[in-house]
């Protein structure tokens, strides 16, 4: 009876673990399952970051192109408004006032289109 109650102990005791190690088989299964969804989630979202991280860097940089282009262009317009502004002051400056008592000489065009070349 003794080996009888021995072989019963041993096999109770074997399927117990086999029942224990597939019962912690699955949970742990389910377990690793939903970790590696969430996981796999993560670099999902790591990945989408990554890209609109990549795309604003990009957009920052044409900003800033077009920015110094605008810049470089309102820099020349003011130099030009400057020159135009000197030229102005230089003609005006060169230019004597229309009240000086300077002759206005005239040249009459005949009918025809030709100046009069015999003297009248």
């Amino acid at each position: 009876m003794e080996t009888f109650d021995l072989t019963v102990l041993l096999v109770t005791s074997a399927v117990s673990c086999a029942v224990t190690g597939a019962a912690g088989r699955w949970w742990y299964q389910r377990k690793l399952t939903a970790a590696a969804q969430r996981f796999e989630k993560i670099d999902k979202a790591r990945q989408f970051s990554a890209q609109q991280t990549l795309q604003a860097r990009k957009q920052i940089e044409k900003l800033q192109k077009d920015l110094a282009t605008f810049q470089r262009a309102s820099a020349d317009a003011e130099k030009a408004r400057a020159r135009e502004k000197m030229l102005h002051e230089v003609l005006t400056a060169a230019v004597p006032p229309a009240s000086t008592n300077i002759p206005e000489v005239r040249q009459t065009v005949s009918v025809n289109g030709f100046a009069d070349t015999l003297p009248m």
